[in-house]
């Protein structure tokens, strides 16, 4: 994306939104220690990040859920680093006073959502069917901001997604919650299990006992991630901690982790956390970190 990140709430006249924050990421990017004025509802269309909190807290979020930050809670990527996403920030001061101007809602529907907001802060739920479009629509009418800055009827939209995207966030909190199916935590449990070895979707679907097919679409679904990204994700984890702890060389910590190639392993390395391995292990042992830093 060429376009700027964020969405300010006064460029489109809504005193709801402190910003829209928008996320199309491939690659890792960093993400320092930030905090906004009102709550922060962080929603995850594709891919998976970690963020950690100041209170020592740590959050993984995938495909298909959203987070409720509070006021004020200082939190970051874990590491500083997002690993690829597609993700939708929306910074929100429901309790300022005239909220309500252009929006559907009334002031006490605005002290119902910060209550609800409030006691769902720090669990993750899962992006229901209705949410995720409306998201999805948001992250389209955004990208048409852009090219017409000035289009009152865009602006009108943009407005409308929000607030819509804000009431199916209080109506999903408030849904029960279920249990994730065995798929994934099945699917996850031999992946972490075998890491080390060439995983296929084949042999995956023949030790869950489904279609090559159904498994594909099922843990994608409730992870938001394929298997094969879920694997690189966990052996990229596992090298950045062989970087960390040891002394081995980036060529040993590939094979231990289970590439074939260092060359490899230094792309896919570089994808998920933003530098190369020597970089990464330079970085952690002298406590800095570098590249570019963005606050969703």
């Amino acid at each position: 994306m060429n376009h700027p990140e964020h969405i300010l709430g006064k460029s489109i006249k809504l005193p709801l939104l402190q910003q829209i924050g928008l996320l199309y990421q491939d690659s890792a990017s960093r993400v320092g220690w930030h905090a906004h004025e009102g709550f922060e509802v962080l929603l995850v269309l594709k891919g998976a990040t970690t963020y950690e909190f100041k209170s020592g807290q740590t959050v993984v979020l995938h495909g298909g859920e959203f987070l409720v930050v509070p006021p004020q809670i200082v939190h970051r990527g874990e590491h500083e680093v997002r690993s690829p996403c597609r993700i939708c920030g929306l910074a929100l001061t429901p309790k300022l006073e005239r909220s309500w101007k252009n929006t559907a809602f009334t002031s006490a529907n605005l002290v119902h959502i910060s209550k609800s907001l409030n006691q769902s802060s720090m669990v993750v739920h899962p992006l229901n069917g209705p949410l995720r479009q409306i998201v999805q629509n948001l992250m389209g009418e955004a990208d048409a901001f852009w090219g017409q800055q000035d289009d009152a009827v865009t602006h009108a939209s943009l407005r409308t997604l929000v607030c819509g995207a804000l009431l199916e966030v209080v109506r999903q909190i408030h849904m029960p919650t279920h249990e994730p199916d065995y798929i994934a935590t099945a699917a996850m449990a031999h992946l972490n299990d075998h890491y080390l070895e060439s995983v296929s979707i084949e042999e995956l679907s023949r030790f869950l006992g489904y279609s090559r097919t159904r498994t594909y679409e099922l843990f994608k679904s409730q992870t938001g991630l394929t298997p094969k990204d879920y694997l690189q994700r966990l052996r990229v984890q596992k090298a950045e901690e062989l970087l960390r702890q040891t002394q081995r060389s980036v060529t040993d910590i590939a094979h231990s982790v289970g590439f074939n190639s260092s060359q490899y392993f230094s792309t896919v390395f570089r994808r998920y956390t933003g530098q190369n391995p020597a970089a990464f292990r330079e970085s952690n042992k002298n406590g800095k970190a570098t590249g570019k830093s963005v606050t969703t």
